[in-house]
């Protein structure tokens, strides 16, 4: 790539990026970048924060980094010194030689955190998310990514393909790949949101080819196997995209783009995005029912969040640049809200049946019947702790501690809950669905625009629908110290939350046993105890995450022995007894429980008004 631009007197030039993926198989991105500039200091940034993702930019993963300049009279480059700022790390403070107008950026990303870890490339699959290969210039917090713009451009290995929610200067992708691949130029803050999916093996679908604009699901996979789909399949995300359209009443973007990775060998993320999703899933997503049952909604949430997160946006989630930390106090409604609708776009696309749709929910309520830590911890910390949650890689006393995800689930309670209150409350005449179309339904056709919104906004807007004092309705259950889940959603929607000695369809189909429902507490398939939920009987009987169950009641340990013990000690006198060992250290432990086994399960309310199914019916 040239180090020289040119262009029309007085019109700054765009930067010039360009990754090279042909090494992407053997875990290496090559980033070559163009940057005009002036002579004197100068900051680069690599992307710290971005509002769509809670964790922060994986700058441990960038290494070679390289930077030179052309300067008059000088045959060759001139290497510039970087020095790293040693209080914000993601910054490199530079100084750049006079007679300088452009400097060139060098360095790898390695795609995978540990040599043997799954990562975001394998020997057929590239995903590039444009963030992680790229330096821009940082002038303090009045930097604006929306106003700094890219030409971005790919280079992919000999007979690969691509997906973007980018507009390639070559047209689409064809059948008939090209190596390189130059992009319309772009603002910073679109790059960033536009990854591109590449590999060897690709499809790429029309989904309601009948609406404008128009959607995608793209494909890349490990073996051609993996995208040979059911027709059946492509039209519940064909119903997909229909019933979310008639649900916010808008689509706030040129095109859509469902960028799905197949494989087994690429790590599970999921990223949304306004004009795309990036979804990564295993080799058989699509071409098992199991698989797309239990993940069936992942799709649906990401597309949920382009007008839930992306077109309207929570005032704390604004940032003009990725140096800027998000604020995480609203992710109940980034994440709860985008939660709950995932779910029913799921059931009223027919990705799930009416009865999966309630089965989960009965799993969902159930973990939050099972949080201990919810009497010293508020829904409202779990967000806004939620940068420091997401790194946490220990599961021990999860319950206990409380984790990233919790303002997702709960938050999707409290949601449920909102729509059967208005439901309730209008004698079924008005619903969340009227709230949807009044607060994003607002602007249809303006492209990827930006609506921000504040609490109080929000409210103003669910008023409109149905007069409540719904401000002290949220404010009660993010600040509520309680062990109870919030389950006026089933109260008001014709069901209760009970415990059956059988698990319902979709426990049975995920393979849970859901002991920390009975004896309060997680075990995994070798014996090892993952975690205990404090003040319930495991605790008392002295187990802790990390011991391991070498035997139960005198036999070898194996889930089904557990389960089994379970089961026999309902009714009966004696405890179930449990050889465990503690790093080296053996030890028997009783389990004094006789309640058997305890499976959740919605059970209506006979005389009320069947709610859930309301919602779930169809548009």
């Amino acid at each position: 790539m040239s180090t020289t631009c040119s262009v029309a007197s007085g019109v700054k030039p765009p930067i010039l990026l360009k990754v090279d993926l042909r090494d992407a198989p053997r875990k290496l991105l090559h980033t070559t970048e163009v940057i005009p500039v002036k002579p004197g200091p100068m900051t680069l940034a690599y992307p710290q924060w971005l509002p769509s993702v809670h964790l922060a930019g994986p700058i441990d993963q960038q290494a070679g980094l390289f930077i030179t300049a052309h300067r008059v009279g000088f045959a060759a480059p001139t290497p510039i010194r970087w020095e790293r700022d040693p209080v914000e790390l993601y910054l490199f403070h530079i100084v750049v030689p006079k007679g300088v107008s452009s400097i060139e950026v060098n360095f790898d990303f390695i795609t995978a955190a540990d040599a043997t870890a799954a990562g975001s490339t394998d020997a057929n699959i590239a995903v590039l998310n444009w963030n992680t290969v790229l330096l821009y210039p940082y002038h303090g917090r009045s930097t604006k990514v929306a106003s700094i713009e890219v030409t971005p451009t790919i280079v992919m290995p000999a007979n690969w393909h691509f997906a973007s929610a980018l507009q390639s200067n070559e047209g689409p992708a064809s059948p008939e790949p090209s190596n390189s691949v130059t992009f319309h130029t772009v603002s910073l803050e679109q790059l960033v949101d536009s990854p591109v999916l590449s590999g060897r093996y690709f499809r790429e679908i029309l989904l309601a080819p009948e609406i404008t604009p128009k959607h995608y699901l793209d494909l890349v996979a490990d073996t051609p196997a993996s995208l040979q789909i059911n027709q059946s399949h492509i039209d519940k995300f064909s119903e997909l995209v229909r019933q979310a359209g008639t649900l916010f009443h808008s689509r706030h973007y040129d095109s859509f783009h469902m960028l799905v990775t197949l494989s087994d060998q690429i790590a599970g993320d999921a990223f949304d995005h306004h004009q795309s999703l990036d979804n990564r899933r295993p080799a058989d997503f699509l071409t098992s029912e199991k698989s797309l049952t239990l993940y069936g909604d992942y799709i649906a949430h990401d597309f949920v969040h382009s007008w839930n997160g992306k077109y309207r946006r929570s005032m704390s989630l604004m940032a003009a640049n990725y140096q800027m930390p998000i604020i995480g106090t609203d992710l109940w409604i980034y994440e709860g809200l985008t939660d709950y609708l995932a779910g029913v776009l799921a059931a009223r696309s027919g990705i799930w049946t009416q009865q999966q749709f309630l089965d989960q929910w009965s799993e969902k309520a159930a973990r939050f019947e099972h949080r201990p830590g919810k009497t010293w911890r508020d829904l409202q910390d779990t967000a806004t702790m939620a940068p420091i949650l997401w790194a946490a890689d220990s599961s021990a006393y999860e319950s206990w501690r409380l984790g990233g995800y919790d303002f997702y689930g709960e938050g999707a309670l409290i949601w449920l809950e909102v729509d059967t209150t208005i439901r309730s409350g209008t004698g079924g005449k008005k619903s969340l669905d009227d709230f949807l179309a009044v607060f994003y339904g607002k602007g249809t056709g303006t492209g990827t625009d930006t609506l921000p919104f504040t609490f109080e906004d929000l409210v103003n807007a669910l008023n409109t629908v149905y007069p409540h004092d719904w401000a002290s309705f949220f404010k009660e259950r993010l600040h509520k110290l309680t062990p109870e889940a919030p389950l006026g959603g089933f109260t008001h929607g014709g069901y209760r939350l009970v415990y059956r000695d059988t698990p319902n369809a979709w426990t049975a189909l995920a393979g849970k046993k859901d002991f920390e429902y009975s004896i309060a507490m997680k075990v995994r398939p070798d014996g090892v105890v993952t975690d205990v939920l404090i003040g319930g009987i495991a605790d008392k009987a002295g187990f802790a995450p990390g011991m391991k169950l070498l035997s139960v009641n005198g036999n070898p340990f194996s889930i089904d022995q557990l389960q089994r013990a379970i089961r026999n000690a309902k009714g009966a006198p004696l405890p179930i007894e449990c050889a465990v060992e503690n790093n080296g250290v053996a030890t028997t432990l009783t389990l004094a429980y006789h309640s058997g086994e305890q499976y959740p399960a919605l059970e209506r309310d006979v005389g009320t008004k069947d709610r859930l199914l309301e919602i779930v019916t169809p548009r």
